[in-house]
């Protein structure tokens, strides 16, 4: 059984790159009372990323939510989905396993999973790869996430900040420090 703040949690993808954190919230407050979001930027520039995460405190929020689409939020059709655990190994801790994760942007929309496993492996050994896709359209979003044996290959992947994959530039950053970012309220 997924852990309560995983199920009152939500994914949000699509998203305009005017909206805020402080839209964000606005928007999915209507839904429940609203304990966290973010709007993932990058860093370099403080632009939006086109996708964050909301968590309710009453995790029977977020069916409510899938129940009421479509959204429209800044304009734009937004895309939200439960997050969920289903792919943590059995007998792994979610914190621990989130700090073996890494999320890659900037990915190419022709890049495949074995690319990903041939350009990263060498940081170590490759669990899991997950190229984000939009369903509707039936094609990559241009992130994913990688999930390493261990949390040391996360470490040195983050240090060099970008990796050079099939002539693309690729920003990566610790889905762990993902977590951290909280909404200012």
């Amino acid at each position: 059984m997924a852990q309560t703040e995983e199920k009152g949690k939500l994914f949000v993808g699509g998203l305009s790159w005017e909206t805020t954190q402080a839209s964000l919230m606005t928007y999915f407050s209507k839904f429940g009372e609203v304990q966290d979001c973010v709007v993932i930027t990058n860093p370099a520039t403080g632009k939006s990323r086109g996708f964050g995460f909301v968590t309710f405190k009453d995790p029977a929020c977020v069916d409510t939510v899938q129940a009421a689409g479509p959204h429209i939020l800044d304009g734009k059709q937004i895309d939200p989905n439960g997050c969920n655990r289903k792919k943590v190994p059995k007998g792994a801790k979610g914190a621990e396993n989130c700090k073996k994760k890494l999320f890659v942007g900037g990915l190419p929309a022709n890049i495949d999973e074995a690319q990903l496993r041939e350009g990263f492996g060498s940081y170590g050994k490759i669990n899991e790869v997950v190229i984000v896709y939009d369903q509707q359209k039936q094609k990559p979003r241009g992130f994913g996430f990688l999930t390493f044996e261990s949390e040391d290959s996360v470490d040195k992947i983050v240090k060099e900040r970008f990796v050079l994959l099939n002539g693309k530039q690729l920003k990566q950053q610790s889905a762990s420090n993902l977590e951290r970012v909280r909404c200012s309220r």
